[in-house]
């Protein structure tokens, strides 16, 4: 899609409250200005979502490795480049190779030299992506290696990554220009 259903607002635009999350997440790196020009509409919404993202990514007990494992696959699954492109480097930060990251969007995992824990994460999010129970013997897996509070995170990681990729699939939502980043970040 080459012209946005919504188009993002400028950061000038937003409410003081967002302009301030923004800023409060510099650690997460660029690419989020079109992202929270779009949420801009809805204020309310975007904090209660961004309060949300700010918890699963900086206040989780999953490894760094897991989260970014669940998220790559999960928009590899749903097609949303914007969100993986986000996502790559900070799986190179979390230990993942430039191998492991180009095989998180492969259709055939086995291609890859997974490790079992890493397979697990994999195959639960394209169960979710594609709406599907996960099946006991992977939910066993999963539950034999992470606590209960990380198997409910990592369920709500796959989910709210589902829901920023259709949302900004739907929305047509187009990545972040250097020149936007640099525009958000003196505001």
């Amino acid at each position: 899609m080459l012209t946005p259903r919504i188009p993002p607002l400028p950061a000038d635009q937003w409410p003081p409250a967002l302009r301030d999350l923004l800023g409060a997440s510099s650690q997460d790196g660029p690419g989020r200005v079109n992202l929270f020009g779009t949420l801009a509409h809805h204020p309310p919404l975007a904090e209660a979502w961004l309060r949300l993202a700010q918890v699963l990514t900086h206040q989780g007990t999953l490894t760094m490795r897991d989260r970014e494992l669940a998220i790559l696959r999960t928009s590899y699954r749903l097609g949303c480049d914007f969100v993986r492109a986000r996502h790559e480097e900070h799986a190179r930060l979390a230990g993942l190779t430039g191998a492991d990251v180009a095989a998180t969007g492969s259709p055939d995992l086995s291609a890859h030299p997974w490790h079992l824990a890493d397979l697990a994460v994999l195959t639960t999010a394209d169960h979710l992506a594609r709406r599907r129970e996960l099946p006991e013997s992977l939910w066993r897996q999963l539950a034999d290696r992470l606590r209960a509070e990380q198997l409910v995170e990592l369920l709500l990681v796959i989910g709210q990554c589902a829901m920023v990729c259709t949302t900004l699939n739907t929305l047509g939502t187009p990545p972040d220009t250097p020149t936007a980043n640099a525009d958000a970040a003196e505001r």
